[in-house]
């Protein structure tokens, strides 16, 4: 018997290593007809986190990848399309509460465990997303009254928010299972599921420096410091509100202080050289203080640029050119607007 026993044990895994081996028993896909099984929150292939990575006050690369970004879920709608007010009281009304979400090598969004939509299809959910997820004390977003929020320190922070807000598909009101589940039969989701679409909240301030001629290096001039002056030193993020007022604004704090960055260190020459990259609140103009060092010397110059309306989603590129210790000016040598996965030119040195 128990060879008999034995022999069938074997047979049937067999059976089911060949089975396996045509259609896998795991499918990922079977909640698609399989109406029984729990919906996952995926986002349209073409989600990505494509724009300017800033690192240390420098730009670097054309799509920022593998960064923490913090994703919330919250019902704005019953999936009749009347109005809801979402609130921790409200149950199932916040489906992620604030998680943080990697984003893969390619930018990609994807939930590690798996986050599923409630059965039910009582509520239609939208998405709200912010970079970075914690700011310089480690603070996440907090939901207080009915709003996630976030204040950052500001001068080397790129800070980035995005949403998709639930949408309609064939009368069926989305984000939710049942929408998610018609969209995929239909083969549709690259339009009609999720996408999160990031963009800059503030605006970048490339600083390069250059001496007149070859005769600068007599001088022997390192820049050392360069700061915006009267200006916001922290901006708090409104990322998601109930009341769908103030969803995506970005608020500067009223200080009037100093951001920018200290012994950089780049001494001056003929050739163009890049300083640093600050990252202020958008404003119609900009002081400028450029610190120096000679041998054991420092000092400081101010200089105000008000050519130009500073806006969000812009970086503006200044020349520092420096004929000698007294005699400093301030170019604008170009600007571009942060692009989708592009590189901005590098303007023109004056």
């Amino acid at each position: 018997m128990k060879k008999i026993f034995l022999f069938i044990s074997v047979a049937a895994l067999c059976a089911i290593s060949c089975t396996k081996t045509v259609q896998p028993v795991d499918d990922a896909d079977k909640w698609i007809n399989d109406e029984s099984l729990k919906v996952p929150v995926q986002f349209a292939s073409g989600t990505q986190v494509e724009t300017k990575a800033i690192n240390y006050g420098r730009i670097e690369g054309n799509v920022m990848n593998t960064l923490d970004v913090g994703v919330i879920a919250v019902a704005e709608k019953q999936s009749d399309g009347t109005p809801v007010v979402w609130s921790e009281s409200l149950s199932g009304s916040i489906l992620i509460d604030n998680t943080m979400v990697t984003t893969s090598e390619t930018g990609e969004i994807v939930f590690t465990p798996a986050v599923y939509y409630p059965y039910g299809n009582v509520y239609a959910y939208s998405f709200y997303s912010y970079y970075p997820y914690t700011n310089a004390g480690g603070q996440a977003a907090a939901n207080v009254g009915g709003t996630y929020s976030i204040t950052y320190d500001l001068g080397d922070t790129d800070i980035l928010w995005a949403n998709s807000v639930a949408s309609d598909y064939e009368g069926l009101k989305g984000f939710n299972a049942a929408y998610c589940r018609a969209v995929r039969q239909a083969g549709v989701q690259s339009q009609y599921f999720p996408k999160l679409q990031y963009k800059h909240l503030l605006t970048a301030m490339v600083f390069n420096v250059v001496g007149k001629d070859a005769t600068i290096s007599d001088y022997d001039l390192n820049v050392t410091g360069v700061h915006i002056l009267n200006t916001s030193t922290q901006a708090t993020l409104t990322v998601a509100d109930s009341q769908g007022v103030s969803s995506g604004v970005l608020t500067g704090s009223e200080d009037g202080g100093s951001i920018g960055f200290d012994n950089l260190n780049v001494p001056l020459t003929s050739s163009s050289s890049m300083a640093c990259t600050i990252l202020a609140m958008p404003a119609s103009s900009y002081t400028a203080q450029i610190s120096f060092s000679k041998g054991g010397d420092s000092r400081e110059l101010e200089i105000t640029n008000s050519d130009n309306e500073f806006k969000a989603g812009y970086v503006y590129y200044f020349t520092v050119k420096v004929n000698n210790p007294e005699e400093v000016t301030i170019l604008q040598t170009g600007l571009d607007e942060w692009q989708t996965g592009t590189t901005p030119g590098e303007g023109e040195v004056e």
